[in-house]
């Protein structure tokens, strides 16, 4: 009976390893880093991927951080730097805000042929005295277009020129804004209105109307186109 059976264990025992060897290459061509897959875990996830959209999901994951104080300050600077109509912020100018008054001649000062004078003035009128009357000029300068020197004061709406003894020499009125104490005659007139307050004149032309009186020429320089009155001056009649 042995030996019967020793042949045949030992045509087995060479089958046997050629198994073992099969089996040991084949595991050994397994991937050892592979992870075993739990399908319990693998459910669950699939569940949770599908309950989230992935818009919702993307914009989670891109959510900007809150915004820190620098930026809500650059935020406020860039707004109050716009641009706005919003007119509570343009102030209001006053109602009771006026204009320089412009100085009135008394009706004693007004120019008569017995006292020729021009804003009240009279030629001869000291410079203290005029100052007085009138303030601060707005301009000063001397013409030396004479032997004699004249200081010149230029109140914006007319101007006096005083000697080097500083008395008034002349008077020019160049504002329509201003009476220049003619009894109602203003700058822009027409002759007509002249001669009818002032009377006849001494010389009448064209360019021209002036009176004399008391050593003075009051002269009047006319436009010719439109008939009216330029300008207004009193002066010496040397």
């Amino acid at each position: 009976m042995n030996n019967l059976l020793r042949p045949i264990m030992l045509g087995l025992v060479p089958v046997a390893l050629a198994s073992l060897l099969l089996a040991g290459c084949q595991e050994s061509s397994a991937p050892s880093g592979q992870p075993t897959i739990d399908p319990t875990n693998h459910a669950q996830n699939s569940s949770n991927s599908e309950s989230t959209p992935p818009a919702i999901a993307a914009a989670t994951a891109t959510a900007a951080p809150s915004p820190t104080p620098e930026d809500t300050a650059k935020h406020e600077a860039q707004v109050a730097g716009t641009s706005k109509t919003d007119l509570t912020d343009i102030p209001e100018q006053s109602a009771t805000a006026k204009q320089t008054a412009k100085p009135k001649i008394k009706a004693e000062d007004a120019y008569q042929q017995e006292k020729p004078t021009l804003m009240g003035l009279k030629l001869g009128t000291s410079k203290d005295v005029v100052l007085e009357r009138f303030g601060k000029a707005k301009k000063q300068f001397v013409m030396d277009a004479d032997e004699d020197a004249i200081q010149v004061y230029d109140f914006t709406d007319f101007s006096v020129g005083f000697n080097k003894k500083d008395v008034l020499e002349f008077v020019d009125v160049h504002s329509t804004e201003i009476d220049p104490g003619l009894r109602g005659l203003r700058l822009g007139q027409k002759v007509q209105d002249a001669i009818t307050i002032l009377g006849k004149p001494d010389t009448n032309t064209t360019y021209v109307l002036s009176y004399k009186s008391q050593g003075t020429l009051l002269k009047l320089d006319i436009d010719p186109k439109e008939s009216t009155i330029q300008s207004i001056k009193l002066f010496a009649n040397h």
